[in-house]
């Protein structure tokens, strides 16, 4: 199974583990066959019975619309959304680019953001990976240098403390241990530049990179500092997304939104991009009803639709490694859940 999967992987052993601990024979009778169909994905790509078409309409309140815009889409694509960057304390891989540039996800991420944090040892992370990519005879990095660096400031290295201060980053001391560093350090810094950024009513988004990957629990904090920010005002029309050079995860609005995810395809080419490498989600996806159960779910454009009639929830049916066969997929979903796909880097 491609390591990009990780997140919809995990989520069905846990929910096969609250299974087997307390349900009912009943219940499983009932869902097993659910959770086989709707959760696995044979890698020969080995046909299964489709699910029956997803409804249009959602019953009840007036719709409305929130769009998860893919940011590997080429420069330009997506001006009209202020993006930000948060970059925390997990290792980056190296590029393997020899032009001083940063590539692969992180380097899509940094080009489509107008706004970028470190949180504290992040600020380690990038000096680190932006040195090792430096052109003979140029000083590497000069060009990634954030706006903020903010947290406690207990793992931010001296000598990457004095490279940024002479550059003008504004570095933010925070004292306080009781909080994730993304939850009350680099989203308050997001939330006040989102104030000021969208004070016209346009959309907006923040890239959290490094979110996967490490301690498990620091994983759960990442996810659930995306879903107790995501109902603050200021991230009201945002899109909160986690990431990293394997994987991708962000909420969904409850009903009556519709979730609109836009999506680029591994591989897909468009004429205005140059890079040497291309990234892209899916088309290995995933629903996680993270937040608890999900009564009614209905999509449109994945191979396996949900049609609402199916709760989903842990310790029953899990839609996970599902695939999305078309640009744009589409939820309504009665409660939040997380909305994960894999991500690929082509080289050219």
């Amino acid at each position: 199974m491609a390591r990009g999967r990780r997140i919809a992987s995990s989520t069905l052993c846990i929910a096969w583990i609250l299974a087997s601990a307390g349900l009912s024979s009943a219940f499983l009778s009932r869902n097993l066959r659910s959770i086989a169909t709707m959760s696995a994905v044979a890698d020969d790509g080995a046909s299964r019975p489709p699910a029956k078409a997803a409804a249009q309409t959602w019953d009840g309140n007036p719709p409305s619309v929130h769009r998860y815009e893919s940011p590997f889409f080429p420069a330009g694509d997506n001006d009209a959304i202020a993006s930000a960057l948060v970059m925390l304390n997990t290792p980056i891989a190296p590029s393997g680019a020899s032009d001083g540039k940063l590539a692969g996800v992180l380097g899509a991420l940094w080009d489509a953001s107008s706004y970028r944090v470190c949180a504290d040892g992040g600020a380690n992370r990038l000096y680190d990976a932006t040195a090792a990519i430096a052109v003979e005879g140029r000083e590497g990095g000069e060009e990634y240098v954030p706006d903020v660096i903010t947290g406690d400031l207990d793992s931010v290295r001296d000598d990457v403390r004095e490279y940024y201060d002479a550059r003008g980053v504004a570095i933010v001391r925070v004292e306080d241990q009781n909080h994730h560093d993304l939850d009350q350090k680099s989203l308050i810094a997001v939330e006040k530049w989102m104030a000021k950024a969208c004070s016209d009513g346009r959309a907006s988004r923040a890239f959290i990179y490094g979110a996967f990957g490490g301690r498990f629990d620091q994983e759960m904090g990442c996810v659930n500092a995306i879903c107790v920010w995501g109902k603050k005002e200021a991230f009201a029309r945002a899109t909160l997304a986690l990431y990293n050079e394997e994987t991708c995860a962000f909420a969904l609005k409850e009903s009556p939104a519709t979730n609109e995810i836009c999506l680029r395809f591994p591989g897909d080419r468009l004429e205005n991009e140059d890079q040497n490498y291309q990234v892209g989600e899916g088309p290995t996806c995933g629903l996680i009803p993270i937040l608890g159960r999900c009564e009614k779910v209905i999509t449109t454009g994945l191979k396996w639709n949900l049609d609402g009639d199916v709760p989903l929830e842990f310790g029953g049916l899990v839609s996970s490694s599902n695939r999305a066969l078309d640009g744009v997929v589409t939820v309504k979903t009665s409660s939040p859940m997380l909305f994960t796909a894999e991500i690929i880097v082509k080289h050219r």
